[in-house]
């Protein structure tokens, strides 16, 4: 128990200085880039020539797909929303009779 708490002291003393060492660095870049900046009057649309901008994308849903449907049973109002086994409530009373979307 005390190697265990011995290691995980050290880790956090590496994770504290890798921490620092981070922010220092990002600082550094910073002026750096700011130096830059004013050096060679860039602009908004300069940096967008090297850095575009991501295009925002929906990583839960793929182009194409649609929504799944969920189901209600109507005696005990358990919700089935299509993953995993299909339920026998459903089997019972009919998917049409369940639909919620």
């Amino acid at each position: 128990m005390d190697q265990y708490l011995a290691v995980a002291e050290e880790k956090r003393n590496v994770d504290d200085k890798l921490s620092s060492l981070r922010r220092a660095m990002v600082a550094e870049g910073l002026q750096v880039v700011a130096q830059c900046i004013e050096r060679y009057q860039l602009t908004a649309e300069d940096l967008k020539e090297v850095l575009p901008l991501p295009t925002p994308s929906n990583s839960f849903q793929k182009v194409g797909s649609t929504t799944r449907r969920s189901y209600r049973d109507p005696t005990t109002g358990r919700v089935w929303n299509g993953h995993g086994k299909r339920p026998s409530w459903l089997l019972e009373h009919g998917p049409d009779a369940c639909l919620i979307t």
